[in-house]
């Protein structure tokens, strides 16, 4: 009966291996990330094939703001001293640095306004970038006013956006910026080696400020936190959200990262 319950001294005829069976979990682990990653994909594409029922007035609509924009824009560039308010805005704004955001304007029906969007790098809605303040640029952002914030950065808050919300543009690729190595190869020519250069120069839009701002892609930033306080259709001036804020920008862009 004691012999019933003894372990027997030899070992099992069958050889198992310990890591076959865990490259087998693994592999069955990675294949099914891989499914689920697939699917996602593929559900992805298939709400974006499909076309929702829209009515005419939206058609209609779309038109109509166009119109508008149009018209305003006509109106902005025909006013005689629209350049001389710009260069007197770029004098007037101390600061050499200006931080736009686009934060309306899902859909631009006006050509010429999703044009300068696109020069400005700003194809989407909280897209921001940083611009020199000069009277070309203060001209541009007149005409695009309805759907851009806009003021002076501080330095704390150029650090914090690069920081935090900095990716660069290597090889037509967004790529995030994981050490100085990579800005050294990038703009090693320039003088610039690592992050705390890049701040420098974006913050006194020194000689390679150009090569610097192209080498950041443009920020994506986030829906203001407690949403927006005021009127996004009416200017900051007139107690609403859109247009220059000057130094009250840099309160926004902290409820934005």
């Amino acid at each position: 009966s004691v012999s019933r319950y003894a372990v027997p001294n030899k070992l099992p005829g069958k050889t198992v291996s310990v890591l076959r069976h865990r490259k087998r979990r693994i592999r069955q682990d990675q294949s099914v990330v891989e499914q689920r990653i697939s699917d996602r994909i593929k559900r992805r594409n298939a709400l974006h094939k499909h076309h929702k029922f829209r009515r005419a007035e939206s058609f209609v609509m779309g038109y109509l703001k166009a119109e508008r924009t149009a018209k305003r824009i006509k109106q902005t560039i025909l006013r005689t001293n629209v350049t001389e308010q710009s260069a007197e805005a770029a004098q007037d704004s101390n600061p050499k640095l200006l931080f736009v955001m686009r934060h309306a304007g899902k859909k631009i029906f006006d050509k010429t306004t999703s044009e300068i969007f696109k020069t400005l790098r700003m194809p989407q809605r909280h897209n921001a970038v940083f611009l020199e303040n000069t009277k070309e640029n203060q001209l541009l952002l007149r005409v695009i006013e309805p759907f851009v914030v806009y003021g002076n950065p501080s330095l704390s808050t150029i650090r914090e956006l690069v920081f935090k919300k900095g990716f660069a543009r290597i090889n037509d690729k967004k790529t995030a910026i994981q050490s100085n190595t990579m800005v050294e190869e990038q703009l090693g020519e320039k003088g610039v080696i690592c992050l705390e250069d890049i701040i420098h120069e974006i913050c006194t839009v020194g000689p390679n400020f150009a090569a610097v701002n192209e080498f950041l892609c443009a920020f994506m930033l986030s829906s203001p936190s407690n949403g927006w306080q005021k009127k996004v259709s009416v200017s900051y001036k007139r107690g609403g959200e859109y247009g220059d804020r000057g130094n009250a920008i840099n309160e926004l862009i902290a409820r934005c990262l």
